[in-house]
């Protein structure tokens, strides 16, 4: 009797905390950094190397920071940032860092140079982690470029 009740406590335990691991955001977001990125679907903006960029995290009731990271893009433009649990019900946004790593592409584009952060539905797992991507993909301009 007494393991019988041992055996069900284990398991009540067991799901209760796969319903508050599922709850906390454990994950990475994802996106990509391009050169003008207001080029036509289909022909898209050249990927960035070495762009830096931050996710910010705030709380939607107190607008308070709650979380601040930074990420680089690899070879074709794209960045993995780290995001720790707890704040799924935040929101949060990936906005260029620092200079773009291209001398001849270096403007900010406002609009194109933040994004939020959809933590509806992971768009794929890393390392067993859920992947979360950024709403669209972010970028400086060239100059003389028609990128508004």
């Amino acid at each position: 009797m007494a393991t019988a009740v041992i055996a069900i406590a284990l398991c009540m335990s067991s799901l209760l905390s796969l319903t508050y691991a599922g709850a906390n955001i454990n994950g990475y977001v994802t996106g990509k950094v391009v050169c003008n990125p207001c080029a036509k679907k289909g022909k898209g903006g050249a990927p960035i190397k070495s762009a830096q960029m931050m996710i910010i995290c705030f709380d939607k009731k107190t607008n308070a920071g709650t979380y601040a990271r930074k990420g680089i893009t690899d070879d074709v433009g794209v960045y993995k940032i780290a995001m720790k649990p707890g704040i799924e019900k935040d929101d949060c946004e990936v906005r260029l860092h620092k200079n773009s790593p291209l001398p001849d592409c270096r403007e900010i584009v406002p609009g194109k140079n933040v994004t939020k952060v959809d933590f509806s539905t992971p768009v794929g797992t890393s390392n067993n982690k859920p992947l979360y991507s950024a709403a669209k993909v972010i970028g400086y301009k060239t100059k003389g470029s028609r990128c508004h």
